[in-house]
């Protein structure tokens, strides 16, 4: 597990090579478990509540009923990420969304999905590193705007690129949001969240 602070957001990283099934969890959250039949799931899951035990105990962690991660009490906000080798918790005091990601080719086959001509402008269409780097900042915009259904492609936009840090508005029905991102590479994958 590493545990690193950026932007006013605590986050916390751990390998599923490391997550055990030996964790304590609430009682809401062992009849959930119960019910998670898929392994990467159960992982995944379990793997939350280790970095949860390490970073705020006693802290248990409920969904909204758009599937958004929140705490059960307390004034902290959390937002939750996976990639195949890693699990992400981040908190702050002000709502965040965060995305970790491996870098694959076939993040090339669905560009179309999610990349706008303007971003083209930003980004490299032929990059596997930069696609993957947009597909994660809509991934943390999504999180943090908590607007169910968002099209990737037209509702949210990344409108400026400097450096490691990107300014993102998205609309929703009758709503804009305009906030900043941030990336980092960390052992191979890209994290990006709202700053």
């Amino acid at each position: 597990m590493i545990f690193f602070n950026r932007s006013s957001t605590e986050f916390g990283i751990i390998s599923k090579n490391d997550i055990s099934d030996e964790v304590f969890l609430f009682p809401s959250e062992r009849n959930r478990l119960k019910k998670i039949k898929h392994p990467a799931r159960r992982t995944e899951f379990i793997g939350v509540r280790q970095l949860r035990n390490k970073m705020i105990p006693d802290h248990e962690i409920v969904y909204l009923a758009s599937g958004k991660p929140t705490l059960k009490k307390g004034f902290l906000h959390i937002s939750i990420s996976h990639s195949e080798q890693s699990i992400c918790l981040g908190l702050s005091k002000s709502n965040i969304g965060l995305d970790i990601e491996e870098p694959q080719n076939r993040i090339l086959r669905i560009k179309s999905k999610f990349c706008s001509k303007e971003e083209a402008n930003l980004f490299n269409e032929q990059s596997t590193y930069d696609m993957t780097l947009l597909w994660a900042l809509k991934e943390a915009a999504y999180k943090k705007t908590d607007q169910p259904g968002l099209d990737f492609l037209k509702e949210i936009k990344i409108i400026e690129r400097l450096k490691n840090t990107y300014s993102c508005r998205a609309a929703a029905k009758k709503k804009v949001f305009e906030f900043n991102l941030a990336h980092e590479e960390i052992g191979g994958q890209i994290l990006t969240y709202t700053t």
